[in-house]
């Protein structure tokens, strides 16, 4: 359809800058494609294929620091919408087009847009001016090149634009007064009135674009269709953008699709933030048309996370012991124990059934052989989802030789304070609630810590895990009450 409308329709000579007087392989000559021309006296750049220079070639040019491919064709134009900040520098490109604008009749003008690799800022105000006479800047009383005008055409909101990937359409109905014959692409504001991010640290401390495929579209003979934007997925808690930024649409409404209840009737595009999977239905009249177009953006649930994992030997017998907490628990089958002599090859122990809430707790008990007793044992947790699809704890190893007996924790359950000690000597403690946040950390080198205080814990199960001077670690729990 744009396509089409171009070729048959478009009121701009050498739309997409494929023809050209030279090919732009040199500083001293690089003349504008005709029928464009520049309105000012600070030069900017025109890049073909053809060119063999670093400077002006498609994809690189700017000596290596830009790189873009063409939208259409071999050819584009690339210049500043803000040159500094503070120096109000500016480029501008200027063409008489093909047929005067109709007094009273809509036109559908858009141009593509994408910031160069090379900058380190980002800005707003990318514009087109049209005008029923040429342009140029008063270079007398703003010597650095600002062509101060009311610009029409820019996206809905004025947003900073900094995608250096793809190509961002500028878009917006225009209704002529009549007899307008010229368009003007640039930053019409100064720098005063101009937004701008950094978009990066390093680069050219400007904003450099590169522009392709320029329309100027008569409406009576092209009908502009709905466009809600483009089916997406989307994880619960993210943002996914709906619509375009296209300006000056006679009518709009958006509806949710299941319900039919509106939602907006001024904004061409937005960020929603379903919480399910929601069809969005966006209605527009423009020039007398009307038409709709439906976007569907699905929402999948945030992936299973582990929110500790630890191991604790239990009794004389040497039980061992896999606590592990979860939460985003949805669509999960089932919970494989993996146990390993070596860290390398795992073998499933045991199987639990997931509970799928937003909170889970589980325990396995372990009790292996004694041929399966090397001085160290490592475990794993294979969470397997019912379409199949696995995902794993982190690794936790244990020195089984080292006996839970060995470490005493008084009272168990405790109010208020509690007292750890070991036959070895404990080189730190730390007490972990079941989100896996550490409550408390100490490095004490001795074989007891008293009088740890509880009361600004919350109650209910934790971990005390303890490391010895030999490396040990050594899981238990505790009840807070």
């Amino acid at each position: 359809q744009e396509n089409f409308a171009q070729q048959q329709y478009n009121l701009v000579p050498n739309w997409s800058f494929e023809t050209y007087i030279v090919c732009p392989n040199s500083l001293t000559n690089n003349p504008p494609p005709p029928p464009w021309f520049e309105p000012t006296n600070y030069s900017l750049s025109y890049c073909n294929a053809c060119s063999v220079s670093p400077y002006f070639g498609v994809p690189h040019n700017s000596s290596g620091s830009g790189y873009q491919n063409a939208r259409t064709g071999n050819a584009y134009l690339s210049f500043f919408f803000l040159n500094g900040p503070s120096s109000n520098q500016r480029n501008y490109y200027s063409i008489k087009l093909n047929d005067s604008l109709i007094l009273g009749h809509n036109y559908y003008v858009e141009f593509f847009i994408s910031l160069h690799d090379g900058q380190k800022l980002a800005s707003n105000n990318i514009s087109a001016l049209i005008s029923k006479t040429a342009q140029y800047v008063d270079t007398f009383h703003y010597p650095n090149g600002v062509l101060f005008a009311n610009a029409q055409v820019y996206n809905y909101g004025n947003p900073i634009i900094s995608d250096t990937m793809n190509w961002v359409k500028v878009s917006s109905i225009f209704r002529a007064q009549g007899g307008e014959n010229y368009l003007t692409l640039g930053n019409f504001k100064d720098d005063n009135s101009t937004d701008y991010i950094v978009f990066q640290p390093t680069g050219y401390n400007g904003a450099g674009y590169y522009i392709d495929d320029v329309s100027v579209i008569p409406l009576d003979n092209f009908n502009l269709k709905a466009d809600a934007g483009r089916d997406t997925t989307i994880t619960i808690g993210d943002s996914a953008f709906i619509g375009t930024y296209t300006n000056g649409l006679d009518s709009l409404k958006w509806q949710i699709q299941s319900t039919g209840i509106a939602i907006d009737s001024t904004r061409p595009g937005f960020w929603v933030h379903p919480l399910v999977g929601t069809c969005y239905v966006l209605t527009q009249t423009v020039n007398g048309f009307t038409s709709s177009d439906t976007v569907c953006i699905n929402v999948q649930p945030l992936p299973l996370k582990f929110l500790s994992y630890e191991l604790s030997l239990r009794g004389t017998k040497q039980s061992i012991e896999n606590l592990w907490q979860t939460a985003n628990e949805i669509n999960v089958s089932h919970f494989n124990i993996q146990r390993s002599n070596n860290n390398k090859d795992f073998t499933t122990i045991g199987k639990l059934s997931a509970q799928n809430k937003n909170y889970n707790e589980y325990s396995f008990i372990d009790k292996p052989t004694i041929n399966e007793k090397p001085e160290t044992l490592w475990y794993r947790i294979e969470s397997i989802d019912k379409d199949g699809k696995k995902q794993y704890s982190v690794t936790k190893s244990l020195n089984i030789q080292h006996s839970a007996s060995n470490i005493t924790i008084y009272p168990n359950p405790a109010k208020n304070i509690v007292t750890i000690s070991s036959k070895e000597t404990i080189k730190e403690i730390s007490i972990i609630n079941p989100l896996g946040q550490v409550l408390y950390s100490k490095q004490i080198n001795n074989n007891q810590l008293s009088n740890i205080h509880l009361q600004s814990f919350a109650k209910g199960l934790v971990v005390v895990k303890i490391i010895t001077v030999k490396g040990e670690i050594i899981s238990k729990k505790l009840i807070i009450e």
